[in-house]
């Protein structure tokens, strides 16, 4: 018996119909988010996510689900002793294929419809902070909170980590695989592991705003400090920073920023993850001029071993938190004092401050309620006879501390300023003195500078919160310590007293 040979349609089939629906529902919102793609102001690659990659499965999708349908349809011709050939051809006379072709057109309004929709928002949704920040809350919720209280709030977060190009966006994506893993299957670290080794280099992100060439002049920045005694007595320092670059008037290249002009080379050697011990140091100046620096009492990693990272200074190793700022609880109980949003009056608030927040709490709503107690009992078993004059203002005090605790410390993901470390000075951490230490030295014996008036200069400081009230001079007052410490500062660096323990 000779099979007979028969040719049907594609969507003969109501299974074809489906797919041949999704099919175009894809294609559609391909060419939409296309267009989107290449008319938007900005680049963003989790945008490029659903266009190049979810569109496309999309209609992937859709054509797995049609030659599904062909297969059935061959299954069942087979059985029947028949030979199927299919054609992409209309046939009007065919009923199955008349009904099928309504059933097409009706799912395709229906899914293109629906498939435009949640792809376009999809695409806002990708375009958003919230949705680096608040997709997996706990896991983010450090960065997240910390980010809105940053200088960079209105910096897009895949601005800094990602940036435009190919090459980082698969590497994010690759890396983004692996997280959603950790998150789904609770096996990421508490806290998340810091420095963020695939990070783009700064110069393809920070230099798209903050540029060498502009690096210029100098910049008063003023501190108010507070001391742990019954009167949180102040103590204010008024520093000229040297920020530096290429100075447009001399052509001079100098400051802090000379680090970071193109025509400097920096590079180091860091023996720890977290890049704070740095025994070898490569300069290449601007007249192609090579000098190493080397810690005569470390061990030398071998820099012809290819694990061996020698890592090009830039913006980071300094700004190395631009973004997720832990401050340190003295630092903010510092700015809430001067700011009155603590009242001085309150005798020895800044101690007792610094003690319930650097305290160890499971979760945060243990950290508020040690907090609340811990500070109403304070004064009420020490100042009884002043309890009820100074309730308003621990009631205030109370109520800052839990803002303070709730933007800096994070008790469910291990993070707070002891574990973010913030490189951008040398008073909390080891910071510029990671490298100018006065022990690392050439091949002739000399340090890289690490004199205080290297960055800056101290013109105004002493016992007061009014600049008016102290002695000052522009060009530059010996350090005074708040403590009567003689030379001891000279000889030692901050971080050997001011440490995390004490809270700074």
């Amino acid at each position: 018996m000779v099979k007979q040979l028969k040719k049907l349609t594609i969507l003969r089939h109501p299974l074809a119909a489906v797919g041949g629906s999704i099919l175009l529902a894809g294609a559609v919102l391909f060419s939409v988010l296309m267009l989107v793609d290449l008319t938007a102001s900005q680049e963003n690659p989790y945008r490029s996510l659903v266009t190049f990659v979810i569109s496309p499965m999309i209609m992937a999708l859709g054509v797995g689900i049609m030659i599904l349908a062909m297969m059935l349809q061959k299954r069942k011709a087979r059985k029947q002793g028949d030979e199927v050939t299919f054609r992409l051809s209309i046939d009007p006379t065919d009923p199955h294929y008349r009904k099928n072709l309504w059933r097409f057109l009706g799912f395709s309004a229906v899914l293109i419809t629906i498939v435009i929709y949640i792809g376009t928002r999809a695409h806002e949704a990708t375009d958003s902070v919230g949705f680096c920040g608040e997709t997996c809350h706990v896991v983010m919720e450090p960065q997240n909170v910390t980010y809105h209280n940053s200088a960079h709030a209105r910096v897009a977060c895949v601005e800094c980590h990602i940036g435009p190009g190919a090459s980082f966006w698969v590497r994010a994506k690759l890396d983004g695989m692996r997280q959603l893993f950790a998150t789904a299957l609770d096996t990421y670290s508490r806290p998340i592991e810091t420095p963020v080794s695939n990070l783009r280099p700064a110069q393809a992100t920070c230099e798209g705003c903050h540029w060498p060439q502009q690096f210029y002049g100098d910049k008063f920045i003023t501190h108010t400090y507070y001391r742990t005694d019954e009167e949180n007595s102040p103590w204010t320092i008024n520093l000229l920073m040297k920020i530096g670059g290429g100075n447009p008037r001399t052509g001079a290249l100098e400051g802090i920023h000379w680090h970071m002009l193109t025509a400097n080379k920096i590079e180091y050697v860091a023996t720890d993850p977290k890049r704070e011990e740095i025994p070898w140091i490569r300069i290449v100046n601007q007249h192609s001029d090579t000098v190493i620096y080397t810690d005569p009492d470390a061990e030398l990693p071998n820099l012809d071993d290819p694990l061996t990272e020698i890592r090009t200074f830039d913006c980071m190793d300094c700004h190395n938190r631009p973004s997720h700022a832990f401050m340190p609880p003295a630092k903010a109980l510092n700015l809430a004092l001067s700011t009155k949003r603590i009242s001085t009056d309150l005798p020895y608030i800044r101690q007792v401050g610094l003690d319930l927040l650097n305290a160890f709490y499971e979760n945060r709503e243990e950290a508020n309620t040690a907090i609340g107690k811990g500070l109403y009992d304070y004064y009420r078993e020490n100042y009884e006879d002043r309890y009820k004059d100074l309730l308003p203002l621990i009631d205030e005090a109370t109520a800052e501390l839990k803002v303070i605790y709730s933007r800096n410390f994070f008790p469910e993901m291990k993070t707070d300023y002891r574990e973010r470390t913030n490189n951008l000075s040398h008073f909390v951490n080891d910071g510029c003195f990671r490298c100018h230490d006065g022990v690392k030295q050439d091949v002739a014996g000399r340090t890289l500078p690490n004199d205080c008036k290297t960055c800056h200069l101290i013109v105004t400081q002493g016992p007061s919160e009014n600049l008016g009230e102290l002695k000052s001079d522009i060009t530059g007052l010996d350090f005074q310590h708040p403590e009567d410490i003689d030379e001891a500062w000279k000889e030692m660096k901050c971080t050997e007293c001011h440490t995390a323990e004490s809270g700074y």
